[in-house]
Order: structure tokens, then sequence, then C-alpha cells
């Protein structure tokens, strides 16, 4: 029984060794392979624009926009995250004998709260263990650093022309690419092994997975695709990145999405009702 149960603990962390393992394998290869480019300050991997036009990709991301702020409208009402937020803001500013130091300190207990339990997990993750933890933990700056990759893109790059594999931007987006790969197969791979961890994993837990790990691979693969000059691969491969990117954010408000706005708020809210007790 222990040796099973220890084997079991192994495997999360040697699938998700061997996932970042191949992905900075793949990454290193390119590079040699885009060397010549690279000296010359050019890029010669295939331009997405010739095979979905911006304009395309622009309209149907705003058509996700309005969807997912149609399904979080729909979701919220008559719920308690917007109430929560109410209250968080009432009690961060609310009169006392301590006036303007009472404020102070709710704020400041905010930013605490902000830098220790929700971008360090401690609060916020609760995890059972260490695999969960660091598979929450790599997921959540993995996600963020992609978001803050696109962001980055948008101002300084806003004709979407493709980009040294060099360029600061995106060696952030790889970077937070594979610590999401990273988090995401050691949160999948947990789940398989484990068969109470299995069990207690909804159908939005599976689907808000497989849509986020879709769209990470799918990345890597026009990436690579882009990179070597394969016109088929990166033809066939990008529209359905863009697909995994618009189920993802559809899907978010009935997903795990809206777990990543309700529990930061709870746990500021327990906090600052702490603070005051």
């Amino acid at each position: 029984m222990m040796a099973g149960a220890s084997f079991r603990s192994a495997v999360p962390w040697l699938v998700t060794i061997v996932a970042v393992a191949i992905l900075v394998y793949v990454w290193v290869q390119l590079y040699f392979v885009n060397v010549d480019s690279i000296a010359s300050g050019a890029t010669t991997q295939i331009n997405r624009n010739t095979i979905l036009s911006k304009t395309i990709v622009d309209y149907s991301g705003l058509v996700a926009a309005v969807a997912v702020a149609a399904g979080v409208v729909y979701r919220w009402r008559g719920r308690s995250i917007p109430l929560l937020i109410q209250e968080i803001r009432q009690a961060i500013g609310k009169p006392s004998s301590e006036g303007e130091e009472s404020k102070s300190k709710g704020w400041g207990t905010v930013a605490s709260v902000v830098a220790k339990d929700i971008l360090l997990l401690g609060k916020m993750g609760e995890c059972e263990d260490l695999q969960q933890w660091l598979g929450h933990f790599l997921t959540m700056w993995g996600f963020i650093g992609l978001a803050l990759t696109t962001t980055l893109d948008a101002i300084f790059n806003s004709a979407a022309n493709p980009l040294p594999i060099t360029d600061p931007i995106r060696l952030l987006g790889n970077a937070t690419g594979v610590m999401l790969i990273a988090g995401l197969t050691l949160s999948f791979s947990r789940r398989l092994v484990h068969s109470e961890v299995r069990s207690a994993s909804r159908a939005g837990d599976w689907a808000f997975l497989v849509s986020l790990y879709g769209t990470a691979l799918t990345g890597f693969m026009v990436e690579a695709f882009a990179n070597t000059s394969n016109f088929v691969g990166t033809a066939v491969t990008y529209p359905i990145h863009l697909v995994f990117i618009s189920l993802l954010l559809v899907a978010a408000p009935w997903t795990k999405f809206v777990h990543a706005l309700w529990r930061p708020s709870w746990v500021v809210y327990s906090r600052l009702n702490a603070h005051d007790k």
C-alpha cells in the first residue's frame, strides 16, 4: 500500500518534469533554427496574419468578450460576489473612532492579503498538499504572465507582426507559458492518479483545465510551426488555438474562472472582519 501510494505521488512530478523538459528542448531547437535571423535582427517565421487577418481575430475577440460579459451578468444576478465586493469597500472606509487611521489600516490589511495570501497562495490556497499548491501557483502566475504578454504585444506590436524569438515579449510569453503548462500538467496528472481527487473533481474543473491546457499547448504548437516555416502546420493549429481561447473565455462564467474572483474577495473580506475584531 505504501509503495503504491508513493508511486502515485511520484507520477505527477515525473510527468510534469518531462513536459517542461520537452518544451525547453523545443524552444532551444527553435532558437538554433532561427539563429541566422536573430543575427540579422529579422525573422523568417510565418506571419499569422496571412492565415487569419487581424481584423477577423479582433472581431472574434470582441464577440467573445461580449459573451463573457453577458455570462458574468447572468451568473452574478442575485449572487453574493458583487455584495461581497461592496462590503469589502465599506469595511475599508467605514467611519470609526480611529478615523483615517482605521481606513489606512483597512487598506494595509488588503495590501497584506493580496501580497501574502493571494499572490503567494497562502490563505488563498489552503491546499491539501504541495502538489496541489504548486499546481495552483504555477497555473495562476503562468496565466497572469501570458495575460501580461498579450497586453504588451497589443501595445508595442499593434499590427501583430512576427517578433524575433529572442524578443523580450516572446521570452516572457514562453517562460510563463512553460509555467502554465507545468501547473496544468501537475493538476491534471494529480487528478488522474489519485482516485479521491478525481472523484471530487466536477465537470467545471475538467472543462477549465482542458480549455486552458488546450490554449497553452496549441500556442506552443503554433510557435513551433511558424518558426520552422511550416505553413500547413501553422494554418491548422492557429485557428484551433483561437477556438480554444474563445472556449476558455466564453465558458469562463461557468468554470473555475468564477472561483478566481470569488476566492480572493472572500479572503480579503474574512481578513478585514478579523482585523476589526
